[in-house]
């Protein structure tokens, strides 16, 4: 798919200056949140709606409507990014054919019994557990949670726990 241009895990999904920057860099025309609580809940879509950058234009999905879409070729065919809530549901994803080559850690929920890995992004040992299942399968992992910041790559992550 070579319409996309960005695959990112961030908590706070489209929020502010950050996702601001990251569609200007890469010039996204397309976001899929893929959501499976913000998909079902006719609010949390309404306000991630809300809150896209001027112009582009927003898909909030669950995880097996993403991946049927993406298995039906009917994602979004501007340049896309693919945004995840965390890292669960990004593996669910992939697990269901969302076959994408890289994925962007730009934020983890910090709650519960977590390491910070990189700047402000933690981690708990099942989500590195679960991003392992995806770089043994191939997808380069990499944190970025701003496009100033240098990509850290997960092996170095991995030294953390």
């Amino acid at each position: 798919m070579e319409n996309l241009k960005l695959t990112r895990i961030d908590f706070r999904l489209i929020h502010g200056q950050v996702m601001t920057r990251w569609v200007v860099k890469y010039n996204i025309t397309d976001i899929v949140v893929v959501d499976d609580k913000s998909a079902k809940s006719p609010l949390l879509k309404k306000i991630l709606l809300g809150a896209a950058p001027s112009g582009v234009k927003v898909v909030v999905t669950t995880v097996e409507e993403a991946a049927n879409m993406w298995k039906n070729k009917e994602m979004p065919t501007g340049n896309l990014l693919i945004l995840f809530k965390n890292t669960s549901q990004a593996l669910a994803a992939w697990e269901q054919g969302v076959k994408y080559p890289s994925l962007q850690v730009g934020g983890i929920e910090g709650s519960g019994n977590k390491r910070n890995v990189y700047k402000n992004v933690v981690m708990s040992t099942e989500e590195k557990d679960e991003l392992n299942i995806l770089h043994d399968g191939g997808v380069r992992i990499y944190l970025q949670p701003i496009p100033e910041d240098n990509e850290f790559s997960f092996k170095d992550v991995l030294s953390k726990f």
